[in-house]
């Protein structure tokens, strides 16, 4: 099975662009696949979420599509980034980010990432 790891900014996509990145998957991935989500994404988006204006709406958004989906919380710790980085590299994990610089960094170490390639879709970049 395909595991996902799903980054912060990657959850505040839907609000943001009005676009269902858990339906865009389907289109992406064939077969069975799944989402994780470290915790330190999910403090993230709650620390968003209390603030006002597009970003802590799209993160309390964000928050709420995660209520609603099955995933996997993984407990994580220190710079949210590097830790992603590290468990992906070393689970062979697939990311989904939107993070210009964590996503060359992934690629450096070969890890596969998806991400938004144009307003109305994601893919494999």
């Amino acid at each position: 099975m395909i595991r996902i790891l799903l980054d912060t900014n990657f959850l505040l996509v839907p609000y943001q662009f009005k676009l269902d990145v858990f339906e865009e998957m389907k289109g992406v991935f064939e077969g069975a696949y799944s989402y994780v989500v470290p915790s330190g994404v999910i403090g993230e988006l709650q620390n968003l979420g209390k603030g006002k204006g597009r970003e802590g709406a799209a993160a309390r958004f964000g928050l709420k599509l995660l209520r609603m989906r099955e995933h996997e919380e993984v407990k994580s710790d220190g710079n949210v980034d590097e830790w992603i980085l590290g468990y992906a590299q070393k689970e062979g994990l697939i990311v989904a980010t939107n993070d210009r610089a964590l996503r060359e960094k992934l690629k450096r170490k070969r890890v596969k990432v998806v991400s938004l390639i144009s307003r109305a879709r994601i893919g494999i970049v």
